[in-house]
């Protein structure tokens, strides 16, 4: 058995995307007025996470025309503005530009190479809701408005979020520029999961498969948790498994073996977004009695501000660690569904803090 390992990576992009047709048509019908030299229709993509969304993009980008220039910013790791435009800067001249330069000098080079080269910029900004609300308008307001700066400037912006309600987050300055189509990506449902992964592993394995039952199992899982990538992982783990036994064919046991680590792994990696005052509530979450969103501020001794108690409740649901839902009693009150199991969340915390 031959194993195509980069197949399972999170950044592959299958020729095909499956089950996104709709959303890809879309996002190429917002492109088309880049073929004749005009600005491309700005955009937000919205969805929980693991639904294709940077997927799409990415693979929408390796198909841009000659007159668009895509660049990818990843929020999750460039969070400031200067980071942010460094990293526009870096992906139109090839290398980092020079330490002390000043953030008008680093705009005015960026929107000089887009008119020298007479290209539309189209920017993909991944995770943008993980960016404060000030510096998100600040970013789309600055690259929708270079054209008053330089002359002939033209971008377009896609802002990719697992907050569906971002455009809320925008202030009236932003809006008179920035008049985004809104494309949803839904959570994939059992049989798109299985299918889904059932391509990634006749792509990524030669000379070799995934027996039914491993690959519903697997499927199973991930649909357990709605997300994707923990279906990848897990496949990746069950084949490197059955390839350390010299096996030809995955079976439910090599699943069954590395189940559990793979959820260790995909646990850590949703904690290694959280800061320590969002780890504690999460913690709180999960160990009190209490649902409530008022109850559960009151009861962690109002150890931060109100405003900030609310802003980590909407991260921990953008992350999928939790739900939110309104409930009459008395009035209308917010109150939290937790997602998981409580042992493993607190197992999962627990092996991440050590």
């Amino acid at each position: 058995m031959i194993v195509r390992y980069e197949v399972f990576d999170e950044d592959y992009i299958p020729e095909e995307i499956l089950f996104r047709d709709e959303q890809i048509r879309r996002i190429a019908f917002n492109l088309k007025p880049a073929e004749y030299g005009s600005r491309p229709v700005s955009m937000l993509c919205l969805g929980p996470p693991a639904t294709g969304k940077t997927t799409v993009m990415r693979y929408i980008l390796g198909k841009a025309g000659e007159n668009l220039k895509g660049i990818y910013i990843n929020c999750q790791v460039h969070q400031t503005k200067q980071q942010i435009f460094f990293k526009i800067f870096e992906s139109l001249y090839g290398y980092i530009p020079p330490p002390g330069i000043s953030f008008q000098k680093l705009y005015s080079s960026i929107l000089k190479k887009g008119v020298e080269g007479k290209e539309i910029f189209f920017v993909v900004l991944d995770d943008l809701n993980l960016l404060s609300e000030k510096l998100v308008n600040e970013v789309i307001y600055l690259l929708l408005k270079g054209h008053e700066e330089i002359g002939g400037f033209k971008a377009g912006i896609a802002g990719v979020s697992t907050d569906t309600n971002l455009s809320g987050l925008l202030n009236s300055k932003t809006l008179s520029v920035f008049h985004p189509d809104e494309i949803l990506f839904p959570v994939y449902d059992f049989e798109e999961m299985l299918e889904i992964l059932d391509r990634r592993a006749r792509e990524g394995l030669v000379g070799g498969r995934v027996n039914r039952e491993a690959l519903e199992m697997i499927a199973e899982k991930a649909f357990e948790y709605l997300d994707l990538r923990f279906g990848i992982h897990l496949l990746k783990m069950a084949v490197l498994n059955a390839e350390k036994k010299g096996k030809d064919t995955v079976g439910a046991d090599d699943v069954e073996e590395v189940a559990e680590s793979s959820r260790d792994v995909f646990f850590r990696k949703m904690l290694s977004s959280l800061s320590r005052d969002e780890v504690d509530v999460l913690i709180h979450i999960y160990t009190s009695r209490s649902r409530f969103t008022g109850d559960l501020y009151r009861e962690m001794g109002r150890k931060m501000g109100y405003t900030k108690f609310f802003e980590i409740l909407r991260k921990l649901e953008n992350l999928r660690f939790i739900d939110t839902a309104v409930k009459y009693e008395k009035g209308l009150k917010r109150y939290v569904l937790r997602r998981f199991r409580a042992d493993e969340i607190l197992d999962a915390v627990e092996k991440y803090l050590k």
